[in-house]
């Protein structure tokens, strides 16, 4: 169906190029370990905690219900893959890219992905609270339906970032780029840096969220809104 008249076009987030039928992943030759390549492999309730490996590929794998917490990844490259339940809570990305990603219904409380490339990634249902995208790129993202209250997108390029119906309470968005960015039903409470939002649409269709905007926006440029009450003219 076309898009009606006068609707905003939003580019379409690529979706996850992942065979059906994939090899059951078998540890300890599957591991996470350094420049280790993962490639169609299906990983379904796995322990993967703790890890600590440089330079990992993981391409075409389906991941299911496995346990990431805590592992530290630096310049991990993952292409064509799905993270269905996953935890990854405290995960470290540094300098990685992800590529036509899907993560859906996972836990990344505390991931730390500074620097981190994402093209064509989908953030579904999931707990992103206390992460931290600073200086990180994304060019066709979106996040659905996903908590990330006190996410730090400090000097992060969002000019291909959508957020729809995303808790946003407190998150941190100081040197940010958003030109083109979308937010669609967000929450904005407590929102930081909010004048970083400049040239990037927000659409809402709750009174309580827009006004929520409005008096982060008016905090940000050091606005200060009252009630006509307190200037009433003297009689």
């Amino acid at each position: 169906m076309p898009p009606r008249r006068g609707s905003q076009q939003v580019r379409r987030v690529v979706a996850a190029r992942v065979a059906v039928d994939l090899s059951p992943a078998v540890l300890p030759r599957d591991d996470l370990v350094e420049e280790a390549l993962l490639s169609e492999l299906a990983f379904d309730d796995a322990d993967l905690t703790g890890r600590e490996a440089r330079l990992v590929e993981i391409a075409a794998c389906r991941l299911i219900s496995t346990r990431l917490a805590g592992s530290r990844l630096e310049k991990a490259n993952i292409t064509d893959s799905v993270f269905e339940r996953c935890d990854l809570a405290n995960v470290e990305l540094s300098h990685g890219a992800m590529s036509r990603v899907e993560v859906v219904g996972s836990r990344l409380t505390g991931l730390v992905a500074p620097a981190v490339q994402l093209r064509h990634v989908s953030f579904r249902d999931c707990l992103v609270d206390l992460s931290s995208f600073r200086f990180a790129t994304f060019s066709g993202v979106e996040f659905v339906d996903c908590r990330l209250q006190r996410a730090d997108f400090v000097s992060a390029d969002l000019r291909g970032a959508v957020f729809r119906r995303c808790d946003l309470g407190e998150v941190e968005l100081s040197q940010a780029k958003a030109r083109g960015a979308v937010f669609v039903d967000c929450s904005w409470d407590g929102i930081r840096g909010i004048t970083s939002l400049s040239g990037a649409s927000i659409a809402t269709s709750s009174p309580v969220d827009a006004v929520a905007f409005t008096h982060a926006m008016a905090q940000g440029l050091g606005i200060t809104l009252a009630d006509p009450a307190d200037f009433a003219e003297e009689t």
